[in-house]
């Protein structure tokens, strides 16, 4: 299992690497975080707790895209947000906020 997620990953990677990067006008819709609890043994001293943010965002054609975001770049967005999205395949670059609703 972790062999395959292994192999998962570098093509996904290497997809990511062989695609353009792509700017377009888009618009933030949502915004979600996920978060994560790892237990390793009995007691609370090796407990971690891990917050994944998501932010979808609608571009002007209307389809949608959702991207990982790191928490620093999440937590400047909102939703209303329009601006110009920078992404290579699955990977978000950047979003240069232009206004809100």
């Amino acid at each position: 299992m972790i062999i395959v997620k292994l192999i998962k990953g570098f093509a996904e990677w290497i997809r990511n690497n062989n695609s353009p990067r792509i700017n377009v006008q888009a618009t933030v819709i949502a915004k979600r975080d996920m978060i994560s609890h790892n237990n390793m043994g009995n007691n609370s001293i090796n407990h971690s707790t891990y917050t994944t943010y998501y932010t979808t965002f609608q571009l002007e054609n209307g389809r949608r895209l959702e991207f990982c975001l790191k928490g620093k770049e999440y937590g400047m967005l909102a939703e209303g947000d329009i601006g110009s999205l920078t992404f290579q395949g699955t990977i978000y670059i950047s979003f240069e906020r232009q206004g809100i609703y």
